[in-house]
């Protein structure tokens, strides 16, 4: 039975592990991502990194041809934003001073992934694409200090100091299951068996708490990163 709960506690350990994993992980979208079209190629991201939520932005679009900036017509070529399964058409206009870039102004209101569709003719070249920017995030990467009353943005630190000290209450417990399962051991007859019942209940209810918490923040970060 001590193996057993012992074996409880090392799964509770690789789940809390997991999870910081999670919280810690990086947004996967790429900041910039490129376009292939024949001998044009053009790079699609956000103007200014990284994207905030209720920040004013721009949808950044650099065109190249034969690696060299390229001046594009904006009536051959339709974009689209997509968030989820709401889209929007945008238009592009040209950033003054840098030839070949145009931007589409842009008010992200909510945090997660953006996507951009871009269908047309570049220089004679057909284009049909669809890529993903880098992720929109909340204000509490850079907000310092925190706002009164706490931010969802600043989630992701707090669950890793909850999550840090819960792996280390379980390697406490862990060390000390050898050394009560040692003494569970020395007593006798029926009295044993009732001490080693208590002690196992005990700490099977303490590996489902821990697993509850587990499971709980799991569902957090998962509505966080659909909002």
């Amino acid at each position: 039975m001590i193996y057993f709960m012992r074996s409880i506690l090392y799964s509770i350990g690789v789940l809390v592990v997991i999870a910081l994993a999670t919280v810690a992980s990086v947004d996967t979208a790429e900041a910039h991502t490129n376009i292939v079209a024949g001998n044009v190629e053009i790079v699609v991201g956000w103007l200014n990194e990284p994207p905030l939520v209720n920040e004013r932005n721009a949808i950044y679009f650099e065109f190249t041809r034969d690696g060299r900036p390229y001046a594009v017509d904006p009536s051959g070529i339709s974009i689209e934003v997509r968030y989820g399964n709401a889209s929007k058409s945008i238009d592009i206009e040209p950033l003054e001073g840098k030839l070949g870039v145009y931007v589409s102004p842009i008010l992200p209101t909510r945090t997660g992934t953006y996507s951009v569709y871009i269908k047309g003719t570049v220089a004679g070249n057909p284009v049909d694409a669809s890529v993903l920017i880098e992720d929109v995030e909340g204000k509490g990467r850079i907000a310092f200090p925190d706002t009164e009353g706490g931010d969802d943005a600043n989630i992701a630190p707090r669950l890793q100091a909850a999550l840090a000290e819960l792996q280390r209450s379980i390697d406490g417990l862990s060390a000390r299951v050898d050394d009560l399962g040692s003494k569970v051991s020395e007593m006798e007859g029926g009295k044993s068996i009732q001490i080693d019942a208590a002690y196992n209940y005990g700490m099977l209810g303490l590996g489902l708490g821990a697993a509850g918490v587990i499971v709980g923040v799991g569902s957090m970060i998962a509505r966080r990163r659909q909002r």
